[in-house]
């Protein structure tokens, strides 16, 4: 009887795991989205997302494309003409849900990566100190 119930803990354990971070995009980056908070850290950890004004937005779009009304090399709020970069899936990163890179880049390897978080979007940029762009959806 007891070997019974180990074996149905057992079963009832993996049939109920599930995996609590969703990393497919799906449908929840396809959509556009608003920048409200931006994060510089100086270098030692102490750096949190604070509010900006700027009307800068990024798309996302079904085919794995990506637009902003400004530049999409590194980080900045400045708003200006369009860029345009491709995304998709990184299912092996165990931090975050995927990558864009961007076009016409001075490095050819550049590459931003994002996250949900709640139901903001973040983008990480790759630099020394922490940098990153918190965005809000809008449509």
């Amino acid at each position: 009887m007891y070997r019974y119930f180990i074996i149905l803990l057992v079963m009832l354990t993996f049939s109920s795991c599930t995996i609590s971070d969703d990393k497919s995009l799906g449908k929840n980056v396809v959509s556009k989205w608003t920048l409200i908070e931006q994060l510089a850290d100086p270098g030692d950890g102490s750096g949190v997302f604070m509010p900006v004004e700027s009307n800068r937005t990024i798309e996302f779009y079904d085919d794995g494309t990506v637009k902003t009304n400004g530049e999409l090399c590194y980080m900045s709020s400045e708003v200006g003409s369009v860029h345009f970069g491709a995304y998709s899936d990184t299912e092996d990163n165990e931090y975050f849900n995927g990558e864009i890179i961007p076009d016409g880049c001075e490095y050819e390897e550049t590459k931003i990566y994002f996250q949900f978080d709640d139901s903001n979007l973040i983008l990480w940029y790759l630099c020394i100190e922490g940098c990153g762009q918190k965005y809000s959806k809008i449509e």
